[in-house]
């Protein structure tokens, strides 16, 4: 191989490598311990604040945190795996956003006065991969049909643009019934008092969302997203600016989530929906390793 080929051979391998520089420095730390002990260890918690440090945290668009374990030192497991076994959903961050990203475990024992935690920390970061962005022009004229994408279809993720009618057929098929609370309250040890405050709250729910109405300035969407890729959805213009949302709110399970997106003004004609989708090169794992740390 000449010298020149060499050179350009090194210069390649030096710009796929360039965006792991400063990720593989990132660190997790601590910014604040919570702890809010009691003596029935099904009440009570400890929450912990995370920091990343080093590295280039702004490149960070959101992470999810694995614990793999976590014990006091009396050998309390803190712990709470998900009642589905499914990893945390990864969620936004941003070094300005205070609080950072969060740790709630189970409370420690009484006796206890460090904890030790072990686990990893998937930092989501767009830049890596430039198929995490993807763009969709003219949704709003294909409402109530899954927006055609290979890209889409690959990750396993449907995105349909809701009519109003739509939206709210959706969001009464998918409101649990008052047998289905019965029952998973009693499936995790909810006691009557507990049951019956959360059946008050779909009550007062069901009322609030049966007098939401939606205007020519909102955007309602359903994603299917059963393996959590899809990161976060924003609306746009046709020169890609984001178009500023005062309020969004979210509703569903983890698979199937509704989404209301009120924009300050109507949407132009050219509005898209730019998605930002999780993908393996996109993602950088740095280890979680907190020993002896201090219980306030």
């Amino acid at each position: 191989m000449s010298s020149q080929s060499r050179l350009g051979l090194a210069a390649c391998v030096l710009l796929l490598a360039s965006p792991l520089l400063g990720a593989d420095d990132i660190k997790v730390t601590t910014e604040r311990v919570e702890d809010d002990r009691s003596s029935e260890s099904r009440n009570g918690s400890l929450e912990i604040e995370l920091k990343l440090e080093g590295g280039t945290p702004a490149d960070v668009k959101a992470l999810r945190v694995k614990i793999q374990s976590a014990r006091d030192n009396v050998g309390s497991v803190l712990n709470r795996p998900a009642p589905d076994g499914k990893p945390a959903e990864f969620v936004e961050f941003s070094p300005d956003r205070h609080p950072g990203p969060q740790l709630r475990l189970a409370s420690p024992s009484r006796e206890a006065s460090t904890v030790d935690i072990t686990g990893e920390v998937e930092l989501f970061i767009p830049s890596r991969d430039p198929g995490t962005k993807q763009k969709f022009d003219g949704f709003l004229g294909k409402l109530d049909k899954p927006i055609a994408s290979a890209a889409l279809k690959a990750t396993r993720v449907d995105i349909t643009p809701l009519s109003t009618k739509a939206y709210k057929e959706r969001q009464q098929a998918n409101r649990p019934t008052k047998d289905q609370i019965i029952a998973e309250g009693k499936k995790h040890g909810a006691t009557e008092a507990e049951i019956k405050q959360a059946l008050a709250l779909m009550e007062a729910f069901s009322s609030l969302n049966g007098a939401d109405e939606s205007s020519d300035r909102t955007v309602l969407l359903e994603t299917r997203d059963p393996d959590g890729r899809v990161i976060s959805i924003d609306v746009v213009g046709a020169d890609g600016s984001e178009l500023r949302v005062p309020s969004r709110s979210t509703s569903g399970a983890r698979d199937v989530k509704l989404q209301k997106i009120d924009l300050a003004e109507k949407p132009p004609a050219g509005a898209a929906l730019l998605v930002l989708i999780r993908t393996p090169r996109s993602i950088v794992t740095v280890p979680l390793s907190l020993k002896e740390l201090a219980l306030p």
